[in-house]
């Protein structure tokens, strides 16, 4: 009695794994129907991404190879400085050179490590736009979920940025996560979000196609036809066939 009723208990759990499988493969059916109409980084195949990770190993050892020489010729001429020269400025100008060279290398690299942002990405939908962008020089993100419908205008600054201006926030969303992963929440400020683009196809994505929903300004030009299309016989091409009007 005891084994027919293990054997019925894993029967049942059986049955109710295989029916949480087919729950969960259906929900990621739904999930998957609302397709974005514009993604990045793109998704790429399994050669594409080694071809990438090669592409990108290769740049990080140039960028090192490129921060150590700058390094050891700053180093070069604080030695040259503080041992050869024997006037006192000129000791003082070639110790501060060096410094400034061994400088300018661990920054070009630092500068390079931050434009990597592997967390960076752009996913635009027909309703919405899931965002994530570098909250300034840290290494903390902003995650940004905005809804077209809960944006009153939008324009660009100076600079190239997006500013969204909101009303009555309900379905979006705003959230700050470090590099620890921690996550809290995101109040924009005056009530406007500002949007920066990794790559500039994505926001002419959205104010080319989704101008209308998100109040973007949009301008028609009028497009000049010449209504005399035959302006040009077939007398005057035999002696005018490159159009110069008889000049």
């Amino acid at each position: 009695m005891i084994i027919r009723n293990f054997f019925h208990s894993v029967r049942k759990q059986k049955r109710y794994t295989k029916s949480v499988l087919a729950m969960e493969k259906s929900k990621s059916c739904e999930v998957n129907v609302l397709q974005a109409v514009y993604e990045y980084p793109p998704k790429l195949s399994r050669a594409e991404r080694q071809v990438k990770a090669a592409h990108d190993i290769e740049e990080h050892r140039k960028m090192q190879r490129n921060m150590y020489k700058n390094i050891l010729l700053g180093v070069v001429i604080i030695i040259i400085g503080a041992v050869f020269a024997s006037a006192v400025f000129a000791k003082v100008l070639l110790i501060l050179l060096g410094a400034c060279n061994c400088s300018v290398g661990g920054l070009m690299y630092w500068y390079y490590s931050l434009s990597r942002d592997a967390d960076v990405y752009t996913r635009i939908y027909e309703d919405h736009i899931e965002h994530s962008q570098r909250m300034g020089l840290s290494k903390s993100y902003l995650h940004i979920c905005l809804y077209y419908e809960e944006v009153e205008k939008s324009y660009q600054t100076n600079k190239g940025r997006l500013v969204c201006v909101l009303k009555n926030v309900e379905k979006s969303s705003f959230v700050v996560k470090d590099k620890e992963g921690r996550e809290k929440a995101f109040v924009p400020e005056d009530g406007m979000i500002a949007l920066s683009f990794k790559d500039t196809k994505g926001k002419l994505v959205l104010i080319n196609d989704f101008y209308e929903k998100i109040g973007y300004p949009h301008k028609e030009y009028n497009k000049i036809e010449d209504e005399e299309d035959d302006y040009y016989s077939e007398e005057d091409m035999k002696w005018d066939r490159l159009h110069k009007h008889g000049l």
